[in-house]
């Protein structure tokens, strides 16, 4: 028998092969033109998502600020007080030793003096022209002056109502310490709706000398007077004016420390009192003596103490311990 050849068997014949490689091709051309589509999308929905995550980040750093920005103010309020704490204690303690330091001072002042040994005069000699007195000191709660013409300034403003048992006390205390050598005038100021007035004792704007039979006593009533008339604003600027142009060698201002730019040509406090310096350009003494609660209000001590340094004076605080009208 004749020997039949070997048969090859293929699973795949030609016509599969070309089916596959069509839907691969099909496949591969629909990817290639979708690619960009794809591409687009997720751009598009990146950047909000990219933007929303930033947005939640910014706003929990935003309270996380808040928080530590209140924390911090809490901690600036704690030192605030502390300083003002230790600066109220401070200053209570320099009153205390002033105070001391004027009672020492008041009654080194009031020593009576040993009686004077009795010299008998010379018969026959010419005793010669008769020497000037020497020139006696004027003490008041540690302030000092040789000055023997005195003007006793008043602020008659609104905001000392309240302080008015302090600003008698004040004045009482100059008027009291003046010695027989000296003359005393009262001034009280004020800004009003009227303009600057002032008001003075003796009514002639002159000085009154203290050896003169009740000087004391009605400049002292004359002064309580005007603790009943306060109002308005402090004219300060109009009023030392009038005090620099008219009789005395040193002035006391007797003040809150809270003079109102409206009322003196719109001068800041401190450049009032250099104004009123060059204004006095030397020739009479200022001393100032702030009166009422000057811990309430920044700057009273400053231009209280710039204007009495400014004008070879002294200064002086006598605080209140009742509120006044501005507090």
């Amino acid at each position: 028998m004749k020997r039949r050849s070997e048969r090859t068997i293929e699973v795949f014949s030609m016509s599969a092969i070309d089916l596959f490689a069509a839907a691969m091709g099909a496949f591969a051309l629909l990817a290639i033109i979708l690619l960009p589509y794809y591409q687009n999308e997720l751009r598009e929905k990146t950047p909000d998502n990219a933007i929303s995550e930033l947005l939640r980040a910014a706003q929990d750093s935003s309270v996380e600020t808040e928080e530590k920005r209140k924390a911090l103010e809490i901690k600036r309020s704690a030192k605030r007080q502390n300083v003002s704490d230790i600066k109220s204690d401070a200053q209570q303690l320099l009153e205390r030793l002033r105070a001391a330091q004027s009672d020492l001072l008041e009654k080194q002042a009031a020593a009576t003096p040993p009686p004077a040994t009795p010299v008998p005069e010379p018969v026959a000699e010419d005793p010669g022209p008769t020497p000037e007195p020497a020139t006696v000191s004027f003490r008041f709660l540690g302030m000092k002056t040789t000055a023997d013409d005195v003007v006793v300034a008043i602020d008659m403003s609104r905001c000392m109502g309240g302080h008015e048992a302090s600003v008698n006390k004040a004045v009482e205390r100059i008027i009291l310490s003046l010695q027989d050598n000296h003359a005393v005038k009262v001034v009280g100021f004020q800004q009003t709706d009227r303009g600057p007035q002032v008001r003075q004792w003796p009514a002639t704007g002159r000085l009154r000398q203290i050896n003169t039979g009740g000087t004391k006593t009605g400049a002292i009533d004359f002064a309580r007077g005007l603790t009943r008339q306060f109002g308005g604003s402090a004219s300060m600027l109009d009023a030392f004016d009038d005090m620099l142009a008219g009789p005395g060698q040193a002035i006391f201002l007797v003040s809150d420390g809270l003079p109102n730019p409206n009322a003196n040509n719109g001068l800041s406090p401190n450049r009032l009192a250099d104004e009123i310096a060059r204004r006095n350009n030397g020739r009479k003494e200022i001393h100032s003596v702030v009166v009422g609660n000057y811990f309430d209000y920044r700057g009273t001590v400053e231009f209280m103490e710039r204007l009495a340094d400014r004008n070879n004076g002294q200064f002086m605080a006598l605080a209140s311990t009742s509120a006044g009208v501005c507090d």
